[in-house]
C-alpha cells in the first residue's frame, strides 16, 4: 500500500513576519536580516522588476512566505469564544452526510469579512472528563445572515468553548516544497530556455480525429500533432486559447489521442478549479473507457458530491464512501492511464510510491489563473525528478484574460501576481517571429477560431486584445437569433450601450458599492426578456447571465431577482464568469460620478467581460465615467460607429430608468416601492462619491466585500 511522505511545516520565518509587522517599513528592530530581506523586497516592487534564473526560488519563495504571513495575520482574530451554534440538521445532504451547524454573521464581529466558503473551522468542545476535544470543519455556505458548518460526524453544539475560522495552508506547503525540490538545471532548460530539442524518436502525422471538425481547424490539428509528438520537449508547450476558440476541445483531443496512439503512456491533467477539472473529465469520457480515466478530488470536495456530474463521481476517489479513504485511492491511480485532479491536489502526488517516469505528459489547464508557484506543484516531483525531466509540460490558458487572484494588496505589482503563462508569452521561444509575425508552432500554437459570438460582438475585443486574428465561425443558429429584436438600437447588431447615471452608494463596513439606478435599468431588460421573449424565442432563466464587478452590486441585483422569481439568472463578478458564456449578457458597471474608473481600467477584466455573450450584450454604466478610461471609451465609440446606445442622448440616464419603469408598470421589480430619498438604499447604504485615484481595496479586486 501507498505510503504519504509527510508535508513539512514550511514555517514562516521570523524576519519574514517582522516585515509584514512593520508593514515593510524599517524599524529600529530590524537587524541584518530583516534589511537584507527588505531590500529584496523593495527590489521586487520595483517598477519592470522581473524573476531571473538567479532570483527565481529565492524570490518566489519570499513573495509567497509574505502571501502566507499576510493571510495568517488575518486569520489570526477569526476567534469566537463561546459560539452560539444552531445545529441544521434540515441542511444536511442525505447522499453527503456529516452533520450541520450554523452560528449568525452579527455574532462574528470583525472576522466575518475573512470568512469564505471552503475555509476551514476548527472547534474546541468541553469534554465531560474535563478534557477538551478539537475536531475541524468547513465552510459549507456563506449568506447575508449566517455562516453553515459541515463536520464529517455530529457533536454537541451546546460543549463548543471556542470557533476558529483557519487558513488552510496545504498549498502553500506544497508550493514550498515544489521549490525546495527544484534544481538549478531545470530552472534553466525548462523555464528560462532559449532552446528547445524535442522528442526525435516520435513522429505521428496522420491521424484519425475523435472530432472530425478537427480535420477543417488548422491551428488545433496543428496544437494536437505537435502535443503528441513533444516537440518542445524540454520546455513546455503553449496552447494558447483566447476566448470561445475551443481549448478544453483541443486538449480533451490531444489527450484521447495519446492515449489511442501511444498506449503505454500515461497522462496527468490539472486545472486551477474543480470546475474545469470536471468539464474536462466529462470531455474525455467520451472518447476514453472509463477504467482509464481517474478524477482524483480533495477530501473537502466530498460534501460537494450533488453537484458533481454522475459521470464524473463514477470515476473518482469520492465514489461509493462519505469521504474518500486517505490511502485506497491511491493505489486506484496507479493503473488508470489519465488521471484528472486541481494542480495543488496534484501536489498530493509527490512522495507516492508512484514510479517517477509514470507520466509521460502534464497538462495545466486555466495556467494563466495561477500563480507561477502553483504551477509547479503539478510539474516538480511529478514530471521532474532530481534534475531530471521525465515529463512533456503542456500549459493552456490565455494571458490576456484575468490571471491569479492575490488576496495581499502589495504584491499587486510584484512577478507574484504574474502566471507562468503570461511571463512567457510573446517572450523569447515563444515570441512571434518578426519578419513572419507568425509563432514557432514547435513550442506555441494560439487558437484563432471563436466558436462562441456573433461577428459584431467578437470584432472589438479581437482586435484591442488579439491584434484581428480571431475568426468568428460559430454557428447562426447559436449567434445570430437575437438579430432584429425591437429593443436594438441598431436592429442588425446584437450589442447596446444603455446609458444610466445613478448614484454610488456603500452599506456601512463595506468598501464595496453598488447602484440601484443601474441594477433597475438592468431589471427591466431582463423584465422584457423573460416576459416577452426575443424574436418569437422563448427564453430560460438560465440563458441569461449578469455580470457586475461589485460584490454588493452582485448582491443587490440577486435581491431583485429572487423577488421577481428568477432564482435561475446567475449574477457574478468578472472572476466568477471567466471561462464561462451565456447565450445573453447583461453587464452593470457600478461607478458613476467619478473621474477615476478604479479597478475597470484592468484591460484583462474588460476582455472577459466583453467575450461571454454568444448572442447578445447589453452593458449598462455612465458614459462620462467610462469615457475617463481609453479601453472603455473605444467601446462607446464602437457602439456610437454602430449605433448601438440606447437613446439620442447620453445625457438623460435617470430619465431613460423612470420610462422604461413606466413601459413595464404592470411587472413591478418590488414587493415595495423603492424609497424616494436617493441619499439612502433602502438597504441603508449611503451615497458615496469616489475621489479620482481612488485605489479599491484587496476584496473588491477580489470580487468580494466583507458581507459577502
Amino acid at each position: 500500500m501507498a505510503r504519504r511522505q509527510q508535508l513539512d511545516d514550511y514555517e514562516v520565518p521570523a524576519a519574514v513576519k517582522t516585515l509584514c509587522a512593520t508593514n515593510f517599513k524599517r524599524t529600529d528592530a530590524y537587524g541584518p536580516e530583516e534589511d537584507a530581506l527588505l531590500a529584496k523586497v523593495t527590489e521586487a516592487k520595483k517598477r519592470g522588476s522581473q524573476l531571473t534564473m538567479e532570483n527565481y526560488r529565492e524570490q518566489l519563495k519570499l513573495l509567497n512566505q509574505i502571501e502566507d504571513e499576510h493571510l495568517a495575520k488575518e486569520f489570526g482574530e477569526n476567534v469566537v469564544v463561546g459560539p452560539s451554534l444552531e445545529p441544521r440538521r434540515d441542511l444536511v445532504d442525505p447522499v453527503v452526510g456529516g452533520f450541520k451547524c450554523q452560528i449568525a454573521k452579527k455574532l462574528l464581529g470583525s472576522c466575518k469579512a475573512n470568512i469564505k466558503e471552503d475555509g476551514g473551522v476548527r472547534m474546541s468542545i468541553n469534554r465531560y472528563d474535563g478534557g477538551i476535544k478539537k475536531i475541524t470543519g468547513t465552510v459549507d455556505n456563506v449568506d447575508a445572515h449566517n455562516v453553515t458548518i459541515w463536520v464529517e460526524k455530529e457533536f454537541d453544539v451546546h460543549n463548543v468553548n471556542k470557533l476558529e475560522f483557519l487558513v488552510e495552508r496545504t498549498t502553500f506547503q506544497m508550493e514550498y516544497r515544489a521549490l525546495e525540490l527544484l534544481e538549478q538545471n531545470v530552472i534553466k532548460n525548462v523555464f528560462f530556455a532559449d532552446s528547445y530539442t524535442g522528442n526525435k524518436s516520435l513522429d505521428y502525422m496522420s491521424f484519425e480525429w475523435f472530432r472530425p471538425s478537427i480535420a477543417s481547424n488548422p491551428e488545433q490539428s496543428q496544437a494536437i500533432r505537435n502535443i503528441l509528438n513533444q516537440t518542445s520537449f524540454p520546455v513546455p508547450y503553449v496552447l494558447f486559447g483566447p476566448p470561445g476558440t475551443g481549448k478544453t476541445s483541443t486538449l480533451a483531443e490531444a489527450i484521447g489521442q495519446i492515449y489511442k496512439l501511444r498506449p503505454s503512456v500515461n497522462v496527468l491533467a490539472v486545472a486551477t478549479s474543480n470546475s474545469a477539472a470536471n468539464e474536462l473529465t466529462s470531455r474525455l469520457l467520451e472518447i476514453i473507457p472509463e477504467d482509464n480515466v481517474y478524477r482524483f478530488f480533495a477530501r473537502s470536495c466530498a460534501r460537494k458530491k450533488r453537484d458533481i456530474e454522475k459521470e464524473v463521481l463514477d470515476v473518482s476517489n469520492l465514489r461509493g464512501s462519505t469521504v474518500a479513504d486517505s490511502q485506497r485511492f491511491y493505489e486506484k491511480i496507479r493503473p488508470c492511464r489519465v488521471v484528472l485532479c486541481t494542480a495543488s491536489t496534484a501536489g498530493r502526488l509527490v512522495g507516492m510510491d508512484i514510479p517517477k517516469e509514470h507520466f509521460s505528459y502534464i497538462f495545466i489547464d486555466e495556467c494563466g489563473s495561477a500563480k507561477e508557484i502553483s504551477s509547479l506543484v503539478p510539474i516538480v516531483g511529478v514530471g521532474i525528478h532530481e534534475g531530471q525531466i521525465t515529463a512533456s509540460i503542456v500549459l493552456a490558458g490565455d494571458p490576456r484574460q484575468l490571471g491569479p487572484v492575490i488576496p495581499c494588496k502589495y504584491l499587486n505589482d510584484t512577478t507574484h501576481s504574474v502566471s507562468l503563462l503570461e511571463r512567457i508569452a510573446d517572450k523569447g521561444l515563444y515570441a512571434k517571429n518578426p519578419l513572419t509575425g507568425e509563432y514557432d508552432p514547435n513550442v506555441i500554437t494560439q487558437l484563432r477560431n471563436n466558436f462562441r459570438s456573433h461577428p459584431a460582438l467578437l470584432e472589438l475585443p479581437n482586435r484591442m486584445f488579439y491584434a484581428g486574428q480571431l475568426r468568428a465561425k460559430a454557428s447562426p443558429d447559436k449567434t445570430h437569433w437575437a438579430v432584429g429584436w425591437d429593443r436594438l438600437p441598431n436592429r442588425a447588431f446584437p450589442l447596446i450601450f444603455h446609458p444610466v447615471v445613478g448614484e454610488i452608494k456603500q452599506d456601512e463596513n463595506s468598501s464595496s458599492m453598488y447602484n440601484e439606478q443601474e441594477a433597475e435599468q438592468v431589471l427591466s431588460y431582463v423584465d422584457t426578456i423573460m416576459n416577452d421573449g426575443i424574436c418569437g424565442k422563448k427564453l430560460e432563466q438560465t440563458a441569461i447571465g449578469i455580470i457586475t464587478p461589485y460584490a454588493r452590486q452582485v448582491r443587490y441585483l440577486k435581491d431583485l431577482l429572487n423577488m421577481r422569481g428568477w432564482k435561475d439568472i446567475e449574477v457574478g463578478s468578472t472572476e466568477q464568469y471567466q471561462g464561462r458564456e451565456k447565450p445573453i449578457m447583461l453587464m452593470s458597471t457600478v461607478r458613476t460620478g467619478s473621474k477615476s474608473v478604479g479597478f475597470l481600467a484592468d484591460t484583462k477584466r474588460l476582455n472577459v467581460s466583453l467575450t461571454r455573450a454568444q448572442a447578445l450584450m447589453i452593458v449598462v454604466g455612465d458614459p462620462e465615467t467610462l469615457q475617463n478610461n481609453r479601453h472603455w471609451e473605444k467601446l462607446l465609440q464602437y457602439c456610437r460607429r454602430n449605433n448601438a446606445v440606447f437613446g439620442r442622448s447620453e445625457k438623460p440616464a435617470r430619465q431613460v430608468v423612470r420610462q422604461d419603469r413606466e413601459r413595464h408598470s404592470e411587472r413591478r421589480f418590488y414587493k415595495k416601492a423603492p424609497p424616494t430619498n436617493v441619499g439612502r438604499s433602502r438597504f441603508g447604504g449611503k451615497k458615496v462619491q469616489p475621489e479620482v485615484g481612488e485605489v479599491e481595496s484587496k476584496m473588491e479586486r477580489l470580487g468580494l466585500d466583507g458581507d459577502c
